[in-house]
């Protein structure tokens, strides 16, 4: 077995641990049991559990971005993109990584960049979302689809798969709705009173 092979299967533990216990269960003897190696061969590659969060998050980041992209990029219309949107935020697996992720981030500023870098990419992915209905991807309206989303990751794990979908469908149907109306009546305002003399 070559080094990278080690180290990728320490990863993978790792992160399904991770997944399935959340912060509290990534533990080095846990990961190391995981992947089938002594603890020894563990700390060769990430001698200290912080170095093995950071390892795993990261690898969770660019994961979550890419499964993100591609929820975004497949659907053609407004209700597909909202279904997927909804689809994407239920799966309580990888809501447990970005919690921990969020802990990590609280606990320890060094984490923080990395949650940094998540917030970039979901932002760009919101504001991509926006524009696909319509709407002017203004900061605060990428920021308010971005913490929706993140708020109702969470409550999604904690429904349950079918609760959480049904209720993200429904935020999310009547948060573009009123995202619609508010554009329209700006535009509204915008453009005068009618029939002036």
């Amino acid at each position: 077995m070559t080094p990278p092979d080690v180290r990728e299967r320490l990863l993978t533990a790792a992160m399904g641990l991770l997944r399935e216990h959340g912060l509290a269960g990534l533990t080095q003897p846990r990961v190391a049991k995981a992947a089938g190696v002594s603890q020894s061969h563990l700390t060769y590659y990430f001698p200290t559990r912080t170095d093995l969060l950071r390892a795993v998050l990261e690898a969770a980041v660019a994961g979550q971005i890419a499964n993100l992209g591609a929820a975004m990029a497949a659907p053609a219309t407004h209700g597909a993109r909202i279904a997927a949107l909804a689809e994407a935020l239920t799966d309580a697996e990888n809501t447990r990584v970005l919690v921990a992720l969020v802990l990590a981030a609280d606990g320890d500023p060094a984490f923080r960049e990395l949650y940094g870098a998540l917030v970039t990419a979901m932002r760009g992915r919101a504001a991509g979302v926006l524009a696909g209905a319509g709407l002017a991807p203004e900061p605060a309206k990428v920021a308010l689809l971005h913490a929706l989303g993140t708020g109702l990751a969470v409550m999604g794990a904690a429904l349950g798969p079918d609760a959480g979908r049904e209720l993200n469908m429904m935020v999310f149907i009547e948060m573009f709705r009123l995202l619609a109306a508010d554009a329209a009546a700006a535009e509204d305002d915008s453009a005068g009173p009618s029939g002036a003399a």
